[in-house]
């Protein structure tokens, strides 16, 4: 999410707990003539070394925290990088949408790979489960084998403004991603836009 940001002349910071994901996104800055300050953090607990006016998570960030705890840390730790009256903009996999009455199979073909990514809704526990087999194909080579096995909680929307207050957030509103529409129950994914309160004197 940074590259937008810096085409736009903002100073943009990125944080990721992965070394590998951090050397991609560098390399892709690079690629596109930009020099962007990349950090390797936890988002439960990370501290900038200096506060910036705006935070931004998209694509499911959020999502792959698991217990409630720790999204509130992490939207602690949000809120402690943030510059008074700093926004927090941020996406999250809606409930409504991920209740499939059974295992859903989706298929994606390629001339560079194949894809097939199975996902199933555990209820009790509220986790979006997604196993991935693909195939990266490389010309003149050994095609390149992967399984991968994602796990989402999905959380409800009023637990999330509720997390967002504990905080110290003020929550401005959620919309239908990526518009300024009202959610419905067919919403795939939310967007929310929260707003750092000010102190009280």
């Amino acid at each position: 999410s940074t590259i937008p940001w810096a085409k736009r002349g903002y100073n943009a910071v990125g944080i990721d707990l992965s070394a590998e994901m951090l050397d991609i996104a560098r390399q892709k800055a690079a690629g596109h003539g930009y020099t962007i300050e990349f950090q390797q953090c936890d988002m439960r607990c990370f501290q900038l070394p200096y506060r910036v006016d705006l935070a931004v998570c998209f694509q499911d960030g959020f999502n792959y925290i698991l217990d409630s705890k720790d999204l509130a840390d992490a939207f602690q730790s949000v809120f402690n990088n943030l510059h008074e009256e700093g926004f927090f903009i941020f996406d999250l996999n809606y409930l409504p949408r991920i209740l499939p009455e059974k295992e859903e199979v989706y298929m994606a073909e390629e001339d560079e790979y194949s894809l097939a990514w199975r996902t199933n809704y555990l209820e009790k526990e509220q986790l979006w489960e997604i196993n991935i087999t693909g195939i990266i194909k490389e010309e003149g080579e050994q095609d390149e084998h992967f399984c991968e096995t994602h796990r989402e909680k999905i959380y409800d929307s009023e637990d999330v403004w509720l997390l967002l207050s504990e905080s110290g957030f003020t929550v401005l509103g959620t919309y239908q991603a990526f518009t300024f529409s009202p959610p419905h129950r067919g919403t795939p994914r939310l967007v929310y836009v929260a707003q750092k309160s000010i102190p009280e004197k």
